[in-house]
């Protein structure tokens, strides 16, 4: 079964999901463009290998090769859900102990963000943080370079889920949602929030927000958010 990687991003750090073999020739090679190339964007690359079938020396050599590298930019590559089987391998060439492993992607997520071993906590930025969620990656940009532009630290994902791990790690203090995501699995979203932490404020987007003209679109969300 060939190498198959599925990413998302959740802020500044990037989900990578793997499935199949991790063996030499193409999908090593595979994994080397885009896990090594995601360096140049993001600080902190968590991998989830729960899905690989086997992984070989090279596809070990490679995971070895890539987490050196991000550490030498100052990020790091983590590993998420290691398998049992991998794990073993991990431990019998005495590799484990050179990754930060952990049970969960919100672990991995809060390590990169509040500084672990190898991260370094993303605590330097002083601007206000604020999370935006949107399922358009289109969108995502555009919210983020206004607030970015406009003096606030925006981090973006595209589902309510990220979103909550995201304000465990960065204890932002307002949320912006499109209209549609005021409910998740049957839950009010403003009530998952405030369950995290009671203090933070939500912001939802006109349904149009996506359709609307640019520049008055900026402006109103740079007014509702001063507001907030």
């Amino acid at each position: 079964m060939q190498l198959r990687m599925d990413s998302r991003p959740v802020g500044d750090v990037l989900i990578v999901q793997c499935s199949g073999r991790i063996i030499a020739g193409k999908e090593v090679f595979t994994l080397h463009s885009h896990v090594g190339d995601s360096f140049i964007k993001y600080g902190d690359i968590v991998l989830q290998p729960d899905q690989v079938e086997f992984i070989d020396s090279s596809g070990l050599g490679a995971l070895v090769r890539l987490m050196q590298a991000g550490r030498a930019k100052g990020g790091d590559l983590k590993l998420s859900g290691v398998p049992a089987k991998i794990r073993k391998t991990l431990e019998m060439t005495s590799l484990l102990s050179q990754f930060e492993t952990y049970d969960t992607i919100e672990e991995a997520i809060t390590a990169a963000y509040l500084g672990s071993r190898y991260s370094r906590a993303k605590a330097g930025d002083t601007r206000p943080r604020i999370l935006c969620v949107y399922d358009s990656t289109d969108v995502r940009t555009f919210l983020r370079e206004v607030l970015c532009s406009a003096g606030y630290n925006a981090l973006t994902t595209a589902t309510i889920d990220d979103a909550l791990i995201l304000l465990k790690a960065t204890k932002a203090k307002l949320v912006v949602i499109p209209a549609r995501m005021q409910s998740v699995h049957g839950k009010p979203t403003r009530k998952s929030l405030e369950e995290i932490d009671p203090a933070v404020s939500l912001l939802v987007l006109d349904e149009s927000f996506a359709t609307q003209d640019p520049g008055e679109a900026a402006e109103k969300l740079l007014s509702d958010v001063r507001s907030h």
